[in-house]
């Protein structure tokens, strides 16, 4: 493993593939490294962990194994020649995976049609999947309270101001994040949450993990954050994320959900509420980049104004 990458021989020695010809860097990452490997026995994904902790991983590769004995429709991950699931490449775990049938649409270029897909896709997700799973997973981590919130916020702050060159999107996260700072001093959500039953989800189910053919999702990938939480969450997660609320693509998503499982217009709304008081105390994207030198999440800091989620959701009309 080079400060640019793996070597073709490292892989090809960890991994019964063959000679490997190729190793393709791959963007889109905001947490780990990934190439595309041309190998004799076929195309892989590689991916390189960022975080150091084996298990981390390890429950990644017992969600996607599960999920394919459910009939989910997500790449599997190889064995390597010492009969593991995970090989060192340098100070770094890596895998191997199969490659995705199908491609990503970008996000601007998501149609009803697809919006109906990812919603027919996570109703089936959830409806295969069990609700408790014979390894250990987070259950979804509530939200900080607003002192910790603001803390944290302050120290962003900070470290935004000390930047030597700051660019467009440093002050973007600068402004958004004083808007934050003043909206939890004036008026922040409650701390108390809806109470929503636990079970077995994906964690991170949005457009940039699905592959589609044609209008039709073809597979999901990146089960490395699976965790206990309830599935209006995960519903409301995509509905922002994925479809930023919008009401066409958003209505056509939950047509095609309800139509494969049933969701109650309040069992929605309890959702909506928890991932309100999630996204206000959400410090994530910003600490990565500020406090980590992650410079993955930068894709993810958007101009101001800081809006709170609960207003977007009210104007969005979904339900």
């Amino acid at each position: 493993m080079t400060p640019t990458g793996p070597l073709a021989a490292e892989v090809a020695a960890r991994w019964p593939v063959g000679p490997v010809g190729a190793l393709t860097p791959l963007g889109g990452g905001s947490i780990n490294a990934a190439w595309r490997v041309q190998a004799a026995s076929g195309a892989f994904h590689l991916r390189v962990y960022r975080d150091p902790r084996r298990e981390r991983a390890e429950v990644e590769h017992h969600a996607v194994r599960l999920a394919r004995t459910c009939g989910v429709p997500t790449p599997d991950v190889l064995v390597t020649r010492a009969g593991s699931t995970l090989a060192r490449l340098g100070d770094r775990w890596a895998a191997l995976f199969d490659m995705a049938p199908g491609t990503p649409v970008p996000r601007p270029a998501l149609t009803p049609e697809h919006a109906a897909g990812l919603g027919a896709l996570l109703a089936d997700l959830h409806a295969r999947l069990p609700d408790t799973v014979p390894f250990e997973v987070p259950p979804l981590s509530p939200p900080a309270g607003v002192a910790a919130t603001l803390e944290r916020l302050q120290v962003i702050e900070t470290a935004i101001l000390a930047l030597p060159h700051p660019d467009a999107a440093d002050g973007w996260a600068l402004d958004r994040t004083r808007q934050r700072l003043a909206h939890l001093r004036a008026s922040p959500l409650p701390d108390d949450l809806p109470a929503l039953p636990l079970r077995f989800v994906h964690g991170d189910f949005h457009d940039g993990n699905v592959f589609f053919q044609g209008d039709v999702p073809a597979s999901v990938i990146d089960w490395e954050q699976p965790r206990l939480a309830p599935r209006a969450w995960e519903v409301v997660r995509c509905l922002h994320l994925s479809l930023r609320l919008d009401p066409t693509l958003g209505g056509a998503f939950l047509r095609a959900y309800r139509e494969h499982l049933p969701l109650p217009p309040e069992e929605l709304r309890l959702g909506a509420d928890l991932y309100a008081a999630l996204q206000e105390r959400n410090v994530w994207v910003y600490e990565s980049v500020y406090r980590r030198s992650n410079p993955g999440p930068r894709a993810f800091i958007r101009p101001p104004p800081y809006v709170p989620f609960p207003q977007t959701w009210t104007a969005s009309g979904l339900r």
